[in-house]
């Protein structure tokens, strides 16, 4: 099966939407400031009180950047990240928004009319990648997707990399959602799990590829912070140690956040666009409904949300109390 991993449509679909790739840079950079100054603090601890006291306050400052990352996903990436997605479907679909469409007021609205709320795409979002993630273990084989012969013992490394794979593949599973114009989000994301389970091979083919491509990004953006950095570290006394692996810590925060910035954008929206033109006309087949259960718990607890989902849109609205005649005074 050959790969069409769609990148030239995709960059353009990237060009027509910068608005959004100028919020993810904004947000990034900041994130990346930040990181930065930790680690310079990092440094100047390890200059005052020593090596031993800098590793304590790294681990801390890894710890709490990894809390914040959470916070900035949970609160901020989803809906930015959903809000894109949506656009990138329309302009797929239609090739244009509606006419005087402002870009982001109308995917913001349109995230917020299916979704309602972060929590409920922060949810499904988890649902969808733990579902995927359980049908790539025990459904799917991963190997022949990634044929090496001879190779069986590599097995384990191609599954973490089928893993990492799996953000690209979640959000062409919202992306479905926005295409169906659903507003029981949940049943959309179900649809979307079936159509994946009929398609899995040329969506992970080209999921995987673009995440080994995301790792060669990061590779070369780290040798090109790497150099300058590196340059500054070779000026320095031969006893400022800590600081020059700072230097080094510093090039790989940089390149990180050029891949997450960058790449990520293109390669998602590859995704969807793959995912859109493999389902192009194909209805999703309920037979796969026993198998995924049986993989996994979390397609049963969205298979209840939308049932519940389902419940709520075809209860009628209640009637308001009618109004009391005023009494005539006497």
């Amino acid at each position: 099966m050959s790969l069409n991993l769609h990148l030239g449509e995709a960059f353009g679909l990237l060009m027509k939407t910068k608005t959004y790739l100028v919020y993810r840079a904004v947000i990034f950079a900041l994130v990346a400031a930040a990181m930065t100054a930790a680690l310079l603090f990092v440094a100047l601890i390890g200059w005052v009180f020593g090596g031993g006291a800098a590793a304590v306050f790294f681990i801390i400052a890894l710890a709490g950047s990894g809390w914040g990352m959470r916070l900035l996903k949970e609160y901020v990436l989803y809906m930015l990240q959903a809000g894109h997605i949506a656009l990138v479907v329309e302009l797929a679909d239609r090739g244009t928004l509606p006419a005087g469409a402002n870009q982001t007021e109308w995917a913001r609205a349109r995230v917020t009319e299916y979704f309602k709320e972060v929590s409920v795409l922060a949810l499904i979002d988890q649902l969808v990648k733990g579902i995927i993630g359980a049908l790539n273990r025990t459904v799917f084989s991963v190997m022949t997707i990634l044929p090496i012969p001879g190779l069986d013992g590599v097995a384990k490394v191609a599954q973490k990399v089928v893993d990492f794979s799996l953000t690209y593949v979640d959000e062409a599973i919202i992306g479905h959602a926005f295409r169906t114009r659903n507003e029981n989000v949940y049943e959309a994301a179900r649809h979307g799990i079936l159509l994946y389970c009929q398609i899995w091979k040329s969506l992970l083919k080209n999921a995987v590829a673009l995440t080994l491509l995301s790792y060669i990004f990061t590779a070369a953006a780290f040798v090109v912070f790497l150099v300058p950095l590196g340059a500054l570290a070779l000026v320095l006394p031969a006893s400022w140690g800590g600081v020059k692996f700072v230097l080094f810590l510093m090039a790989l925060v940089l390149a990180v956040n050029s891949k997450w910035i960058l790449f990520d954008p293109l390669a998602a929206t590859a995704t969807v666009l793959t995912f859109l033109r493999e389902t192009e006309g194909l209805e999703p087949d309920p037979t796969w409904d026993a198998r995924i259960l049986a993989a996994s718990d979390k397609f049963r607890e969205l298979c209840d949300k939308a049932r519940e989902k389902a419940r709520e849109l075809v209860q009628p609205e209640p009637e308001p109390a009618p109004a009391l005649a005023e009494t005539p005074a006497e």
